[in-house]
């Protein structure tokens, strides 16, 4: 049996193999292999991305099946027909459909599903509706953009057999039918474990080392961020804005940015412009693992002032350091952080107002560093992994009834699993 998934990341080409940038590597979808003979991964495919840092996509089982590659509405016009029907040849060839949603490849194949009326499962990542709110795209067509995304991913969700939320605020805003499998499980992989007593005691004689009046110019106030900057749904310009606040209210603080995409420049420009560009540092990506970690275990707080998230995992990886944090109320960041660990997105203000409030009160620094070091520890490996297993193979089940039914044999059964997540 062969599954077919959607896939929005671009993936380049390298000497081995098809690349991608962030956690979507081969690890993720040889999962599926528990369960099905081959997996089918449908992306765009970009010509050239020399020198980037990625991960392999392809390996045994899992290929990849190239889309044109296309960037705008031009470039969409031009290249719809030859995706449309790259897109049916995957379909063709295959018996189980998991739609990653939000996104536009999602919506091909969802185009060809319903036109040959084949059962298939979302995999519910993130929010359009909080993805493209003000502020997050530059272009005149972005309130069009939120309407047709949000009313696809709601119709998408209403008729799909099946669904795998990465946070319980997305299954509550985009509901499968009531006789459909639906589970909450975000992929959160913490490679490098959690703090150690002795990382705990270090941020907390820093803590007190940073704050108040023991301040020195020896004693920055490190703040962190990790994200995207292809498009500005991350906040890194409210974070920019919120350093600039800080700096004037006399707060010794030094920024450290991981991240790559098009906005890059633009944000490194808007440094300038606020002259807190010797206080500002973007890093780029940095590889997964140990890197990363040096990272989260070097900083004060950790900010994640996003206008849309599902359920962020360099988050939950901060947290898992130990790091005190502070988050935008938007998508899954409520269901991880304290509400005293919250403020309204897009406003740099707000969030100057919180770091200068950590800055300065060293116990308050290590209550939030204690209890995100607790909530992290409830996001059980095993137990997320174990959804997922059920979740695949309530799928590969209906698709097998499926194609029973269509070769004129039984009928599908739409309760054939316990569903205790439903």
């Amino acid at each position: 049996m062969k599954a077919l998934v959607a896939v929005e990341n671009r993936l380049w080409r390298a000497p081995e193999g098809f690349m991608v940038r962030g956690p979507a590597g081969y690890a993720v979808w040889s999962e599926l292999l528990e369960f099905f003979d081959q997996v089918l991964l449908v992306a765009r495919v970009q010509k050239n991305k020399n020198g980037s840092i990625g991960e392999q996509v392809n390996g045994p089982s899992v290929s990849i099946h190239e889309l044109p590659d296309f960037s705008g509405p031009w470039q969409y016009s031009l290249r719809l027909p030859a995706v449309q029907r790259r897109v049916r040849e995957a379909v063709a060839q295959c018996d189980a459909y998991f739609l990653q949603v939000p996104g536009l490849i999602a919506h091909f194949i969802w185009w060809e599903l319903r036109r040959t009326r084949k059962p298939y499962a979302v995999n519910a990542m993130g929010d359009p509706w909080d993805a493209l709110s003000p502020g997050t795209l530059r272009t005149c067509l972005r309130p069009i953009y939120r309407l047709v995304l949000t009313r696809d991913m709601r119709r998408m969700c209403s008729h799909a057999q099946a669904a795998l939320y990465w946070s319980q605020t997305l299954q509550q805003r985009y509901p499968v039918p009531e006789n459909s499998y639906a589970t909450v499980s975000p992929r959160i992989v913490l490679p490098c474990g959690f703090a150690s007593p002795d990382l705990v005691r270090q941020r907390a004689s820093r803590a007190h080392a940073s704050s108040g009046s023991d301040q020195d110019k020896q004693n920055l106030f490190r703040l962190g961020f990790i994200g995207s900057f292809e498009q500005l749904c991350k906040g890194p310009d409210t974070l920019l804005h919120a350093v600039h606040t800080c700096l004037r209210a006399g707060l010794e603080v030094r920024a450290f940015l991981v991240g790559e995409g098009r906005y890059c420049q633009a944000m490194e420009s808007l440094a300038r412009e606020l002259s807190i560009q010797d206080k500002v540092e973007f890093l780029g990506q940095l590889g997964p693992g140990r890197p990363i970690v040096d990272f989260l275990d070097s900083l004060d707080l950790f900010l994640m002032p996003s206008r849309a998230e599902g359920l962020p995992r360099a988050l939950v990886e901060a947290m898992a350091r130990a790091c005190p944090c502070v988050g935008s109320e938007v998508g899954g960041i409520p269901e991880l952080l304290h509400r005293d660990d919250l403020v309204p997105p897009g406003n740099p203000q707000r969030l100057a107002a919180k770091i200068l409030e950590a800055a300065t009160n060293p116990e308050r620094l290590m209550q939030m560093s204690l209890r995100n070091l607790k909530k992290a520890k409830e996001f059980d490996p095993e137990s997320l992994r174990k959804r997922r297993r059920d979740f695949y193979r309530f799928v590969k089940l209906q698709a097998g009834l499926s194609g029973a039914r269509e070769n004129g044999g039984i009928p599908v059964a739409k309760d054939c699993l316990p569903l205790e997540d439903r």
